[in-house]
């Protein structure tokens, strides 16, 4: 296994790694999603082979040209997709063998819920404001979920993880906010990041992806028609499917 230097000593055998692109650092952009992308084309061209160790996080956010806090947001993506692994001991990580038996993503906030209680709570905050969003929805609060969706099948159809777990959130999100519901908006930003993570786990025993984004359609579906109980009722029906395909146990699926 190989230390990689991202600089390197030769600059046309190691090219420098691609600075995250300044228009993606603009309001309404992920700095840590572009982080994610600038890594994975590394990992993909052959600058980060199986089996080498990232640099030291100073290092590495310093050459990437981004924050510390942004970089650790990436690699936690990276490592919950199974593209990095952490090294024995918990310092640093190393690129994943794309040939080997895939990494078991751990739960980083297993210290302060487990991931079953996060699937309760969204089975009940996320349900009741889906029911909420069937009766005060507008078109073009619609036609903003549905743009969602098509997001979320695109990801789906690109094998993009990273994208996938963010329009997963982000309409959830959406369907927050349309429930007009100030105090269910704030809970869910509040734990965003708890909530993202809990998005990420099922691209990791992914096997279909285009199940949950049809989840979605039926979502939609509901509130578009008005249809309160048939949207809290697919909305729990998908929590509790996602929470399944996030490696819970049938006895804790909410």
């Amino acid at each position: 296994m190989t230390k990689f230097d991202l600089r390197g000593d030769d600059k046309e055998a190691a090219a420098p790694p691609a600075e995250v692109p300044r228009d993606r650092r603009e309001p309404g952009g992920s700095v840590a999603q572009a982080t994610v992308a600038t890594l994975q084309s590394m990992i993909r061209d052959g600058r980060l082979q199986p089996g080498d160790r990232l640099p030291p996080q100073r290092d590495l956010a310093r050459d990437l040209n981004v924050s510390r806090a942004t970089l650790r947001e990436a690699l936690s993506i990276l490592a919950t997709i199974g593209e990095i692994v952490a090294r024995q001991g918990g310092r640093g990580f190393v690129c994943a063998d794309p040939s080997g038996p895939p990494a078991t993503p751990s739960w980083r906030f297993a210290t302060r819920y487990s991931l079953s209680e996060v699937y309760q709570f969204r089975y009940i905050v996320e349900s009741y404001a889906a029911e909420l969003a069937a009766l005060t929805h507008t078109e073009q609060e619609i036609a903003d979920l549905k743009v969602c969706t098509t997001a979320f099948r695109q990801a789906a159809r690109d094998n993009d993880l990273a994208a996938y777990a963010q329009a997963d959130f982000d309409f959830h999100n959406l369907i927050m906010r349309i429930s007009r519901n100030k105090l269910l908006v704030d809970m869910h930003q509040t734990f965003a990041s708890v909530l993202l993570e809990s998005q990420r786990l099922p691209t990791e025993r992914r096997g279909n992806l285009l199940i949950a984004v049809q989840e979605h359609d039926r979502i939609v579906e509901a509130v578009a028609m008005g249809d309160p109980d048939g949207a809290k009722y697919y909305m729990r029906k998908h929590i509790s499917m996602a929470g399944s395909r996030a490696g819970l146990p049938p006895s804790q699926l909410p």
